[in-house]
């Protein structure tokens, strides 16, 4: 779902308006939040809220890949139970800056007391340069490295078992 995020992520007027005012007082624009929604719908960039926004949580990963792609990561957790229709990636200040929702298509789907983590990868080209930054909340999970430490792990368990399967052959050999 990453690559079509990218493809169809839609700024909204406001949120450039904002970040075209904060770079011409040279500070940039920093996103904070993700949200979801249950709205299913194709936006148009004047949106100023998601449509039927759920919930709201900081950003508890982040990653520049270079190519003005950044890659984040928010957890949504709780009691709340609601399907996703709609992503929105919001300002500190709280301003809706883009949206991710197609129409009457479920993006993924929130159950009860269930955690649902889900990375992004926003292709801030359409941004002016060095418009913007990510602030990463509190409860920084290094999600985002999460499969690099799980290969890097399986392969260490596999060259210790190897060792010890070698150490056994070893010790068998000079038994006899």
């Amino acid at each position: 779902m990453t690559d079509e995020i990218t493809r169809l992520v839609r700024f909204t007027s406001k949120g450039l308006d904002e970040v075209l005012q904060a770079k011409n007082q040279g500070l940039k624009g920093e996103i904070t939040h993700i949200g979801a929604g249950t709205g299913r719908y194709n936006p148009d960039g004047t949106e100023v809220a998601l449509r039927d926004e759920r919930q709201r949580v900081a950003i508890v990963d982040y990653e520049d890949l270079g190519d003005r792609q950044l890659r984040m990561a928010a957890l949504f957790d709780g009691d709340a139970e609601y399907e996703i229709g709609e992503f929105g990636f919001y300002l500190a200040s709280g301003t809706l800056l883009a949206v991710y929702s197609v129409a009457g298509k479920l993006l993924t789907y929130k159950a009860a007391a269930a955690r649902v983590l889900q990375k992004f990868t926003l292709d801030i080209s359409p941004l002016p340069a060095d418009s913007v930054t990510i602030v990463v909340g509190n409860e920084n999970l290094n999600v985002l490295l999460a499969e690099e430490i799980a290969i890097m792990a399986a392969a260490s368990v596999g060259n210790m078992s190897r060792h010890v399967d070698l150490m056994l052959r070893v010790m068998q050999l000079e038994a006899k």
